[in-house]
Order: C-alpha cells, then sequence, then structure tokens
C-alpha cells in the first residue's frame, strides 16, 4: 500500500512537472513571436532557444520538434541559414506535425539566404502548391520570393510572370501597398527583360498608377510614382513620365521628407521638362535641385543639374548664361573626379561657345571633351564621332571664316546615349534624350 501511494506521488510530481514546463514553453515561444514583430530578432531567437532547451526534457516529442521548427525559422532570420536548415530538416525528421506548406516555405528561405536559388525555387513552389486556397497572402509573399530567385538567375520573363500573380493575389486581399509594389516590380523587369511589347509594358504601368490612387503611405507613395515615372520615361512616354514626378513631389509636403529626396525629385522633373521641350518650365527645377544638392555637399548630382540648366538655356539661346552654368558643372565634376560629367561638360562648352562665334574657344573645348572620353570608361564609337564631327566643323568654320552655322550640338538623342542597364537596387542614373535623371532615392528610404 505504501509503495503505491509512494509511486501515485512520483506520477503527479511528474505530470505537475511538464505541466509547467509547458506554461512556461508556451510563454517563451510567445514573448518570442511578439519580438519578432517588434523586429526584435535576436531576443526573439534568445527566447526561442531557451524554449527548446526546456522542450528537451518533456517526454513526448511533439512540443519538441515544434521547438525545432521554431528555432530553425528564427536562425534563418537572424541570418545563419545554414543552422536554421538544419533544424527544419531535423524536426520534420523526427516526425513534426506540421503543414508542409509552411515547412517547405522556411527550407526555401534558408537557401535563399544562402544564396541557391535553384533550390530556393523548388521549395518554393512547393509551398504555393501545398497552402490550401484560403491561404491567399501565403502564397502571394511566396510568390513574391519565388519572382526573386528567377530574377537572380536571369529567368525575367518568369519573374514577371510571378510578380503579377502576387500583385494580383495581393489586390484580392485589398493589400493595395503590397500589390502596386508588385506590380511595379513586374513592369521594371519587363522593360529589363525586353521580351514584352510597349503596350504591354504601358498596360502595366498604367494599372500601378491605378493602384496607387489607393495607397497611403505618403512616403511609399513617393518612392512607387518616382520609380513609375523613371519607368515611363524609359519608355519615351515623358508626359506620363512628368505627372508621375509631379505627384512624388506633391507626396514631399511636411518636414519627413528630406532635403535630398526633394532634390531627386525636382532633378528628374526638370530633367523630362527637358525632354518634352518645356525649357521655361525646367529652370526652376533645374536651380531648386542644384542648390539643394550643394547644399548637402553631393558635388556630383549637383553637377548633373548644373549641366541640364546650362542644356535648357542653350536651347533658349541664351548662351551666356549656358556657358556660366557649364563651366559650373565642370567645377563640380572636377572636383569629385568624375570624367563622364566633365567631357559632356566640356562638349557642352565648345557647342556653347561656337554658338556665341567663338571658334577657338568652340576648338578647344572639344578637344578637351576628346581628350577626356578617352580617359573615360565610355566605348560608345557613336559618342565619340558625335564630337569628333562638331571639331572637326568648328575647324573647317575656322579655316572658311564662315559665320557659324545656327544650329544646336548639345541636343543629346537617344540613339546617341542609350540608358544603362538598371540593377535591382535602382541606384543607376537614367538618361532622357534631352537630360540625364537621377534615380539614387528610389530603394533607400531616409
Amino acid at each position: 500500500m505504501a509503495s503505491t501511494m509512494v509511486s501515485s506521488s512520483v506520477k503527479d510530481h511528474s505530470i505537475n512537472q511538464e505541466s509547467l514546463l509547458q506554461t512556461e514553453i508556451q510563454s517563451l515561444s510567445k514573448s518570442a513571436a511578439q519580438s519578432f514583430n517588434n523586429d526584435d530578432v535576436s531576443q526573439a531567437l534568445s527566447m526561442f532557444k531557451k524554449a527548446f532547451l526546456l522542450s528537451c526534457k518533456l517526454a513526448q516529442k511533439q512540443t519538441q520538434n515544434a521547438c525545432l521548427f521554431n528555432l530553425g525559422a528564427a536562425y534563418i532570420s537572424a541570418g545563419k541559414p545554414q543552422k536554421g536548415l538544419k533544424c527544419l530538416i531535423r524536426s520534420k525528421a523526427e516526425g513534426l506535425e506540421e503543414k508542409d506548406a509552411s515547412l517547405y516555405f522556411n527550407i526555401a528561405a534558408a537557401y535563399d539566404e544562402m544564396k541557391e536559388p535553384l533550390k530556393a525555387m523548388k521549395f518554393y513552389e512547393k509551398a504555393i502548391k501545398s497552402y490550401e486556397i484560403s491561404d491567399i497572402s501565403n502564397i502571394a509573399d511566396a510568390l513574391i520570393k519565388l519572382s526573386y530567385c528567377f530574377v537572380a538567375i536571369g529567368n525575367l520573363p518568369s519573374a514577371v510572370h510571378t510578380f503579377r500573380l502576387a500583385g494580383q493575389s495581393y489586390q484580392k486581399l485589398k493589400k493595395t501597398e503590397d500589390a502596386a509594389m508588385a506590380v511595379r516590380e513586374a513592369a521594371n523587369y519587363m522593360i529589363q527583360s525586353q521580351k514584352f511589347s510597349k503596350l504591354e509594358v504601358l498596360s502595366t504601368l498604367n494599372t500601378c498608377v491605378q493602384i496607387c490612387t489607393g495607397v497611403t503611405d505618403k512616403s511609399l507613395l513617393g518612392k512607387l510614382y518616382n520609380h513609375i515615372g523613371l519607368h515611363y520615361a524609359e519608355m519615351k512616354c515623358f508626359d506620363q513620365a512628368r505627372q508621375c514626378f509631379a505627384e512624388s513631389l506633391d507626396t514631399c509636403k511636411g518636414t519627413s521628407f528630406s532635403i535630398r529626396k526633394m532634390a531627386v525629385l525636382l532633378q528628374n522633373l526638370g530633367a523630362v521638362d527637358n525632354a518634352l521641350g518645356q525649357y521655361e518650365t525646367s529652370l526652376r527645377c533645374h536651380a531648386e535641385a542644384a542648390d539643394m544638392y550643394g547644399a548637402l555637399e553631393e558635388r556630383h548630382a549637383q553637377g548633373q543639374c548644373l549641366c541640364n540648366l546650362a542644356f535648357a538655356y542653350s536651347q533658349l539661346k541664351n548662351y551666356n548664361m549656358a556657358e556660366f552654368y557649364y563651366q559650373q558643372a565642370l567645377c563640380a565634376f572636377s572636383d569629385v573626379g568624375e570624367i563622364h560629367g566633365q567631357w559632356q561638360a566640356c562638349e557642352g562648352l565648345g557647342a556653347t561657345h561656337f554658338s556665341l562665334g567663338n571658334k577657338d574657344q568652340a576648338i578647344s573645348y572639344y578637344k578637351q571633351a576628346l581628350s577626356l572620353f578617352g580617359k573615360s570608361k565610355e566605348t560608345s564609337d557613336i559618342l565619340r564621332e558625335r564630337i569628333l564631327g562638331k571639331l572637326v566643323h568648328a575647324i573647317e568654320q575656322k579655316a572658311t571664316h564662315q559665320h557659324p552655322v545656327e544650329r544646336v550640338f548639345l541636343e543629346q538623342r537617344s540613339h546617341n546615349e542609350q540608358p544603362p542597364a538598371e540593377p535591382s537596387d535602382y541606384k543607376n542614373r537614367k538618361r532622357s534624350a534631352h537630360g540625364k535623371m537621377h534615380s539614387s532615392e528610389l530603394y533607400t528610404a531616409d
């Protein structure tokens, strides 16, 4: 009898201990999840570790495997995908009753972090197929991840397709901001892939603009309109580009927006005005952007704006002002050792002095432009021939003592200077037919 009573007491004590452990594990897991929501990954990881160590004291394995799964996901979020992957695989091997979709997604995320896009794609696709139809939010998130894997392996048309699907899913969920970003990414990679017609690209951009009307986050809305404006400019749809840049600029009202962001938008708006031939209108944008960059001591960007300002004055036949601002631009580019900007400013000075009848100075600046062009990384024979042609013409004019032909040598046509390929970080300059557009603020929030 005594023996039976002792056995019962021990059993009750054991059950009580397990109950206390379960309660503590649940509390730690809940706190860890809250830390994740607060972007405190380090704290979340620490709590999940404690929860897992406590779970190892339990007789049954279900809780232990669940903690192992959570720990694996936490390791991945903390930038330790190898450890995370080991935990996930171990949790599955030991009989975790977790939905396959969640497991596949986390395994894919681990491979994604390890820069193994092909393996990541395999598991993202498995996750998408395993989610219930009602899990449309998780499906959309997985589609976004899959899209970037397609980008990583260079399969841009497939990336476009999955970005579109994600955008449609987010629209069904009324997640307007996510939908706008997904559709904007689709448009971006449509342009980069060069596999889609202009009509298809413009249709996608127009859809994105429509979605943007429902975006309430002013900071995000400004970035989206700036992105879309640059894409319209790439498609030579400068009226639409101007409207988007103006909308973006309109979101910058208040104190929460930086001077630099305003400068970027003014620079883009001014460049589009140049492309549209609205030179009088563009002067204010160029001048204000140049002043802002000057205050920020960003001489390279300031030089770009000064060049655009000089070009606008040249088109208005105000050659004295054009000469002044080309000189200012040349100084700015020289200060930072920017060869590309220097040869462009010299070319502009050559054309300006030619229009003023200063043939000797025009020849001198054209020669400087050719010399600097040779030192730059430019490889375009078309650009070199353009400068050389102007130099030869100036020399011929001097030799024959003819009055300078009334023509504009500054025009930068789109076939002479193609825009650079745009990487996924969107920090390259964009060049329009008549001026440079700056996009360095697009993906980096202040």
